[in-house]
């Protein structure tokens, strides 16, 4: 259920003066089944230093239960439009008492890529008395360790994510859901010991490593995974399923197209969405062919829209690779 209204002007972007916003934080906080309103969308974005310190002092007399719904909805807003910034009332919501608003600010700086963000989850990664902040801490960072791989962050910053990483996981002591992340995150690295670590939580029996090793091999991008991959493509297991499609889709395994294209006509939806998804990613002929047939048997909006999306990736592929025959042929 989306939290946010927007104005009737879809995404045009039009920031209230802060006492409106205040009025309206003062306002919603008493009425929180509510649907968290447009001004609270765009006024909470881009708060300079002096309206956080103003925003501050009504936030922290709000209740947890309100603020984590509040940041719920700006997250959701942020996904919609990318030129929101919450960076500011996310750094509120990081020293708030509960660990459900420490947690959601987490979420909401997943645009941000800045070294001191990077530097702020290494530290929640580490410190945060809830294990579940921790955890989802480990998550964030992935996409950062993957900016080491690119030069984008500074290099020994990112070995220093690796570090943790690495050290999490192999932490027996540390929680299991914090040992999960830090490899998921780690995987998106070339650090030596990743294939070691993956091979290790896949074959250690315990069912949620074993998610997490399939989800860390398709960060790898490498196809030394294949034969694995396609064999949890069969799996009774509808969780492995899923990731398997993921993780091919992640390293366009052009062998592992049959199958997914099969499990498009799945009963489960999420694994049928994601089939969709990864044929799309994959791209070639044989994908375009198969999505454009399903086009011509969906009825629902949402597959609709879905096999649109994988069509044009699949395009945008297929347009490359002709491009390169082309080059080739001169």
């Amino acid at each position: 259920m989306t939290e946010f209204a927007l104005d009737s002007e879809d995404h045009a972007f039009s920031k209230p003066p802060l006492a409106t916003v205040i009025g309206a934080l003062r306002h919603e906080r008493e009425a929180p089944d509510q649907v968290i309103s447009s001004t609270l969308i765009y006024g909470l974005s881009d708060l300079s230093p002096e309206e956080r310190q103003e925003v501050a002092a009504e936030w922290r007399v709000s209740p947890s239960s309100f603020k984590h719904q509040v940041l719920r909805a700006l997250y959701e807003a942020s996904e919609a439009m990318f030129e929101l910034n919450y960076r500011e009332i996310a750094g509120l919501g990081l020293q708030d008492e509960s660990s459900l608003v420490r947690s959601m600010s987490i979420d909401l700086l997943w645009t941000d890529e800045s070294p001191s963000t990077m530097r702020l989850l290494m530290q929640l990664a580490r410190k945060d008395p809830e294990q579940a902040v921790r955890a989802n801490a480990l998550k964030a960072l992935g996409p950062f360790i993957l900016l080491g791989e690119y030069g984008r962050v500074p290099v020994e910053l990112a070995r220093e994510a690796q570090r943790l990483a690495h050290a999490i996981h192999t932490d027996v002591a540390q929680p299991l859901e914090a040992r999960r992340r830090a490899l998921e995150a780690l995987a998106n690295s070339s650090h030596g010991s990743v294939g070691d670590l993956i091979r290790g939580a896949y074959e250690d029996g315990n069912h949620q490593l074993k998610i997490s090793a399939i989800f860390a091999m398709g960060r790898t991008c490498n196809e030394i995974w294949q034969d694995k991959l396609q064999d949890e493509l069969h799996s009774q297991d509808n969780e492995c399923v899923y990731e398997a499609i993921i993780a091919c889709g992640h390293i366009q395994l052009q062998d592992c197209v049959k199958e997914i294209g099969e499990l498009t006509l799945s009963d489960d939806r999420e694994i049928q969405l994601a089939a969709i998804w990864a044929l799309g990613e994959i791209g070639g002929k044989k994908s375009f062919e198969m999505l454009t047939s399903l086009s011509e048997t969906v009825d629902d909006e949402e597959g609709a829209d879905a096999i649109d999306a994988a069509l044009d990736s699949a395009s945008f592929s297929l347009s490359l690779a002709r491009l390169d025959l082309e080059f080739e042929d001169d």
